[in-house]
């Protein structure tokens, strides 16, 4: 694998991979110095927003590849001081460095010089590897540390960091770190994926056991010159006053909207409520009607009831008076005096 090739790499600059959120960080219009951009991934993008941009490369390669995208190129190696002087009397928005300091001798002395070629405001963008990844962790228990043509056990690393030693790295050279961001890697999708597997779960479990950063694959670290981190904070915190305004604006915005909802919901209420208690009435008005119905309906079967008595008791008249007419005529023509009862 050639040294382009290596650092040669496409992502979507609206997406979420990390070149796409390092490249988030730099201001808009910025005048950019970019150290060790390879052939030019993040540079590429820089210039299509639009940003002036001046690179320290030494690749000879990678700087063909650099000389179509109408940048300042600077044939240098970073370990040497040829870079600087080239760069001499010039002043940049933003400084990036990402994945370029663990390949050098002595980063704490770029870092230094990085200070003097900042505009007053700047700000150093900087991806560092982190050494305390849990798969470099599993693939140690395995008394494994082998290097790879890339990743984090890349053969050209020359220093090794964790959060804490690139704080005080940045922090000894003159740098106050304002924003962290963390690239995570799921370590059964890394190149310690197996090493990771190989161990028993209980080891895996106590070994995780209150490690946030456990999955910490890159550090990005947003940092500015000590003599700027008063003019930063003052930044800051109005950046965070006029987050909490917007954020209150729509606190209220959305307390009106929701107050004339309830208003219109309130309204809605009390129609529905008239409708309900003309419902009620109309219901009554019905039951009260069933019930004289109910009545009215009992008065009949009464009647007819009293009308099936009557009727039948009108015809057990009529069938004795019948009997009894017969019996006389009978015997009237048998020549017999009727008597009553026989």
């Amino acid at each position: 694998m050639s040294e382009i090739e290596r650092y040669d790499y496409a992502f979507d600059p609206e997406g979420e991979a990390w070149a796409a959120r390092l490249l988030r960080r730099v201001p808009g219009e910025a005048s950019v110095l970019e150290l060790g951009p390879g052939p030019g991934a993040m540079t590429q993008v820089l210039r299509g927003r639009g940003h002036t941009v001046t690179v320290v490369e030494n690749d000879p390669a990678a700087l063909q590849a650099l000389q179509p995208l109408g940048v300042q190129a600077v044939d240098a190696d970073l370990d040497d001081w040829a870079w600087l002087d080239a760069l001499q009397g010039q002043r940049f928005d933003a400084i990036l460095a990402c994945d370029v300091l663990e390949h050098l001798r002595a980063p704490e002395q770029v870092l230094k010089a990085l200070a003097g070629l900042l505009q007053p405001m700047g700000s150093l963008i900087i991806s560092l590897p982190n050494i305390a990844y849990a798969g470099v962790v599993a693939a140690l228990r395995a008394g494994m540390f082998d290097y790879a043509d890339k990743g984090l056990l890349d053969r050209t690393h020359m220093r090794f960091f964790t959060r804490r030693s690139i704080e005080q790295l940045l922090m000894d050279c003159g740098w106050v770190p304002l924003a962290w961001e963390a690239n995570r890697v799921p370590v059964a999708q890394s190149e310690f994926a197996w090493y990771w597997d190989a161990m028993p779960d209980a080891w895996r479990q106590h070994l995780l056991t209150g490690w946030a950063d456990f999955d910490v694959y890159q550090w990005m670290v947003v940092a500015a010159p000590s003599r700027d981190s008063r003019d930063w904070e003052a930044v800051q915190v109005r950046a965070e006053a006029s987050q909490l305004r917007a954020q209150l604006q729509a606190l209220q915005l959305t307390h009106a909207t929701e107050h004339a909802s309830l208003l219109e919901h309130q309204k809605a209420f009390g129609e529905a409520r008239q409708l309900i208690a003309g419902f009620e009435q109309d219901v009554d008005a019905l039951r009260q009607q069933v019930r004289q119905l109910d009545a009215d309906k009992a008065a009949l079967e009464q009647a007819f009831q009293d009308a099936q008595e009557t009727l039948a008791q009108e015809r057990l008249a009529a069938l004795a008076m019948t009997r009894r007419s017969w019996r006389e005529r009978l015997a009237n023509r048998l020549g017999l005096t009727w008597r009553n009862g026989q």
